[in-house]
């Protein structure tokens, strides 16, 4: 059985065969196995094995058609992660951008039809596609497939645009693979690696309250990621955060309000302390990602019970600690926690130093009239 590829309602091979000035739409579907098995055995990319932020590179691609009839034109799925981008659009692509959410991690995907003949046994590559690096990159791929083996439903694209400029062609392959561009001769597709030199930092900010005995402050604490993307959630079923933010408030402090998204820890832990999440969560295999200049606050309300008993508090970025080894900046994951009391603990501050005052004047007055009295 045949099955569609979506594209915003259509075939996504099929748009593309339309787009690109076909007669028909086509369906490419495993029932076209045997007669029409081109098989990706070559996929590599030139420049050092960790790129720079900014830096440009090329992936180079190929094919051999292990069929019984000749082709005359094939599509061919092109897709890069987040971090990376297409510096040059071919007219004969469609282009888009595919993400569930906006948590998710975005994909920018193309699908090209090119018109050639390639005879059984024949080896062909594509002409080198050229990509840039992101500032938000970090560990990243490329990927590069024949459409037949693009058989399950796409969810929406966005951005969708046809390319410009010149045609991506398809040319017989001379020489021989390099070792580290070999693929496996029975694959539809596959991803290529791309490591970035990047850096990124995580960081909390803390609160410094003021207040008198009894009444309610609010402490607005945050988090923040700086630098390139992280993957926000470790597992498909979004129970396993990349970090998450500890919270201890000082003794003499009661927490009478808690944030969305926070919870008690250890509820046997005295003075209690609080966990809290950045809520990014994705649904099926979509990767949720923390960006740069991502921002969330907690704002806890708390109350003033004891001031004679307050001390320093904390909040932090709780994770292990092989996870955070690579924080460009680990001082700024921990942020202080201050609560000073103002005047008093029993509320008559301003009232202590003029009741002093009367009684020391008192004294005088009657220590002047015992002096008088002995005179006489």
């Amino acid at each position: 059985m045949n099955r569609r590829v979506r594209l915003g309602g259509v075939g996504a091979a099929a748009a593309a065969v339309m787009v690109l000035g076909a007669q028909a739409p086509v369906a490419y579907g495993a029932g076209q196995g045997n007669a029409d098995r081109l098989t990706l055995d070559r996929l590599g990319r030139d420049g050092p094995e960790t790129l720079d932020v900014g830096s440009a590179f090329e992936v180079r691609a190929g094919f051999t058609h292990h069929g019984k009839r000749p082709l005359r034109r094939i599509v061919i799925s092109l897709d890069a992660s987040e971090g990376l981008s297409f510096t040059r659009e071919y007219r004969n692509c469609v282009y888009g951008t595919e993400a569930r959410n906006i948590s998710a991690r975005a994909e920018y995907r193309a699908l090209c039809l090119i018109r050639t003949r390639v005879e059984p046994g024949e080896s062909i590559d594509l002409t080198p596609l050229s990509l840039k690096v992101g500032k938000g990159a970090l560990e990243e791929h490329v990927g590069v497939s024949y459409a037949i083996a693009m058989q399950a439903p796409y969810s929406q694209w966005r951005n969708i645009h046809r390319g410009r400029g010149e045609e991506l062609t398809a040319a017989p392959r001379t020489g021989v693979v390099p070792p580290d561009e070999r693929r496996y001769t029975d694959l539809l597709s596959a991803q290529r690696d791309v490591s970035v030199d990047n850096a990124w930092d995580m960081e909390v900010k803390g609160a410094a309250l003021k207040g008198r005995k009894g009444e309610t402050l609010t402490a607005r604490l945050a988090l923040e990621h700086h630098g390139a993307s992280v993957r926000a959630q470790l597992d498909a079923e979004n129970s396993i955060p990349f970090a998450r933010v500890e919270v201890r408030f000082p003794k003499g402090v009661k927490v009478v309000s808690v944030p969305e998204g926070c919870g008690r820890g250890d509820v046997r832990s005295r003075p209690p302390y609080y966990l809290c999440e950045y809520g990014l969560y994705t649904t099926g295999f979509d990767l949720p990602v923390l960006r740069d200049g991502f921002h969330m606050d907690f704002p806890f309300k708390v109350r003033i019970d004891d001031p004679s008993e307050l001390g320093a508090g904390t909040v932090r970025v709780d994770a292990p600690a092989e996870r955070l080894r690579d924080d460009a900046d680990p001082g700024n994951s921990t942020a202080p926690i201050t609560v000073e009391a103002i005047g008093a603990s029993d509320g008559l501050g301003p009232l202590v130093p003029a009741a002093v005052a009367g009684a020391m004047a008192l004294a005088g007055l009657l220590a002047f009239a015992l002096v008088r009295r002995r005179a006489r």
